[in-house]
């Protein structure tokens, strides 16, 4: 416990007694001058998102460079070796030099395109390889790789044969691109992230420092504590409100689980199974909506559709997702006779309306969105509001020292994130010049025969290995850009193309050899971090049929008729809890084998997009529960 409470600490907020000057005194000055730099730039931020951004080049710029010295510097803080400051110091001091240049010439490097100098090209040259160092030690070696291996594919694409294969650009035509142009380093994903994105992750850490969490969780545990898995369940909704907002599942898992996983381990769970519920909960946060982490603002500006309507199609995929856990814990819960919390244990009533007025902000950031405000205004006003409710009472209420924190937790929240994006672009850019896009979605459309169901497992495979290790949105970015337009050829509606490489992006959070969320899980609950992916897993089984349901039955995204688009919940809802009661081996009581086998069959008919199949689906769940009524 004592390792949780010094981790709650630092997650949560600086303690309000500690001023200013001994909070900095604490820090050092190396750290003073890191903390510098990421509240300035959390401010610039604010400014832009509440009065308009500079030209986009320029701003993008601003964004990446500042994201990149705040990269190398905060790498020094766990390495003190002093070669080590050098090269970290060295690489901030190019990043600054590359920034001022844009500063000083960006009206005129656009019209440079295609007739780069050799300071240009020198320059572009330093922001890729710094690019590339930076994603390496903020979102893993697999993405530096996957950067490198498309810079060289774009360059030598005159060696490889087949389809694949094209005439190959020169290093000064691929540098004119990433560095001149916004078809590169400087592309969409760095343009949203350093613009609706990062307003939402400052705004994160202002809810995480605040202690606005434990609001959250309070209310969770009064609503759902005593029923059966109630700890799990109220783990479920706390992480889907910090889940949400957070667009980060480790982090979610570090804030919500510190609570949630503790309280579980006490009430009869086993220490992996509880780390598996977190792990899972908190991944499938980032797909519940309004914010739903970084990645749905880049399917909506990919997409050309204003954000909320992206959130609105995926509303009933996220509820359905947390429905599934629910349903799954609550069997679990059945089976195994687990208590649930105790009057002793549940929040006071008091306590929980008192902080009810801590969801104002998000039902204004929905208000505003449905209104036709963009995300950074919307975001701006919300944390606002959120920043002055947290005056009204004692234990919320910020001073300086925990102002600047909660500004500082929201930029250094946003590192691996920019540099995912940043990354991202530079393989969007090589992707474009190179043509390979259109070459590749031809080839797994022949690959596939032109069969659907054959693509997709594929896709679920391409997804699921980007996503080890990596964050979210460059997983999603890259398995998008490369296999979306093939999903779209085959008839599949854009939305729901996009959608699916996120969902299953998501889940690779929890999946090993490297399950990042469920790692930070296994951590907090001290059970073993392979046993607790595998467990993840396993509760997120059911959840796997959902996208595979959205993409042969668009109705699952709000698209069709309010008859087909209810159906269509239903019968999907009753699929996912005939898979999870196949999983868990309960239903109203102990299921026999030949039972769960007929639910898991159930299951598949349930989620097929034929009514006389799902008919069959009805009556072998209708049997299963005469068999178990029946004793036999």
């Amino acid at each position: 416990m004592g390792e949780d409470m010094n981790f709650k600490e630092a997650v949560i907020g600086v303690p309000q007694s500690k001023g200013i000057v001994e909070i900095f005194r604490e820090k050092g000055p190396f750290s003073i001058i890191i903390s510098s730099i990421a509240v300035s730039l959390a401010f610039y931020h604010l400014y832009t998102s509440f009065a308009g951004c500079p030209p986009a080049l320029l701003h993008r710029s601003i964004h990446l460079f500042t994201i990149l010295i705040l990269i190398f510097l905060t790498s020094s803080i766990k390495n003190r070796s002093r070669s080590y400051l050098a090269l970290n110091v060295m690489l901030s001091l190019l990043a600054l030099a590359v920034l001022v240049f844009i500063t000083y010439d960006y009206e005129d490097m656009q019209w440079r395109a295609e007739e780069a100098t050799q300071l240009d090209i020198a320059l572009g040259a330093i922001t890729v390889l710094l690019t590339i160092e930076a994603c390496r030690r903020m979102v893993g070696v697999a993405m530096a790789g996957l950067i490198v291996f498309f810079l060289l594919y774009t360059r030598f694409g005159g060696y490889v044969p087949g389809e694949l294969g094209h005439a190959g650009f020169s290093w000064s035509q691929i540098l004119d691109t990433q560095f001149l142009t916004l078809n590169g380093v400087f592309t969409t994903p760095i343009g949203v992230m350093s613009t609706f994105i990062i307003i939402f992750l400052i705004f994160a850490g202002f809810l995480m420092k605040s202690g606005v969490v434990n609001a959250f969780m309070d209310l969770a545990t009064k609503l759902l504590g005593r029923t059966s898995g109630g700890p799990a369940k109220a783990a479920i909704l706390g992480s889907t409100l910090m889940g949400s907002v957070s667009g980060s599942a480790a982090a979610n898992v570090l804030v919500t689980g510190s609570i949630s996983i503790p309280l579980m381990k006490k009430l009869g769970y086993e220490p992996s199974f509880a780390g598996a519920v977190e792990a899972s909960v908190s991944s499938g946060g980032q797909f519940m909506p309004p914010i739903m982490g970084a990645s749905a603002f880049i399917i909506a500006s990919v997409l050309g559709k204003p954000y909320i309507l992206i959130c609105l199609h995926a509303l009933i995929p996220a509820l359905l997702w947390f429905s599934c856990f629910f349903i799954t814990l609550h069997f679990e819960a059945k089976r195994l006779g687990l208590r649930p919390v105790t009057k002793e244990e549940m929040p006071p009533t008091g306590k929980v309306l008192r902080h009810l007025y801590f969801f104002i902000p998000i039902l204004a950031l929905v208000y505003l969105l449905i209104k036709g405000y963009s995300p950074m205004f919307a975001g701006f006003i919300s944390l606002v509001l959120l920043f002055a409710l947290t005056f009204l009472r004692k234990e919320t209420r910020f001073n300086l020292a925990s102002f600047i924190a909660a500004l500082e937790y929201g930029i250094k929240g946003a590192l691996p994130v920019a540099a995912a994006c940043a990354g991202a672009g530079i393989i969007v850019g090589c992707v474009m010049q190179s043509g390979v896009g259109y070459y590749l979605s031809a080839a797994l459309v022949n690959l596939s025969g032109g069969h659907l169901f054959m693509l997709l497992p594929l896709v679920v495979i391409v997804s699921l290995l980007l996503g080890m290790g990596m964050v979210t949105v460059g997983a999603y970015i890259i398995v998008s850009i490369l296999v979306s337009p093939a999903m779209i050829d085959m008839g599949v509606t854009p939305i729901a193309a996009h959608l699916f490489p996120f969902y299953i992006a998501i889940i690779s959070a929890i999946t090993p050899p490297v399950a990042v969320a469920s790692y930070a899980a296994a951590g907090i609950a001290n059970a073993p971090p392979w046993e607790t992916g595998m467990k993840g897993i396993r509760l997120a089984l059911p959840a796997l049929l959902i996208p595979f349901v959205f993409i042969t039955q668009p109705s699952l995204l709000l698209i069709g008729t309010p008859l087909s688009i209810l159906f269509t919940t239903i019968t999907t809802f009753i699929g996912l809890t005939c898979m999870a009661s196949a999983l868990i081996g309960y239903l109203s009581k102990g299921l026999k084998i030949h039972e769960r086998v007929m639910l898991a069959l159930a299951s598949i008919t349930l989620v097929l997009p034929t009514v006389v199949i799902n008919l069959v689906g009805m009556g072998l769940l209708g049997l299963v529960f005469f068999l178990q009524r029946q004793g036999k």
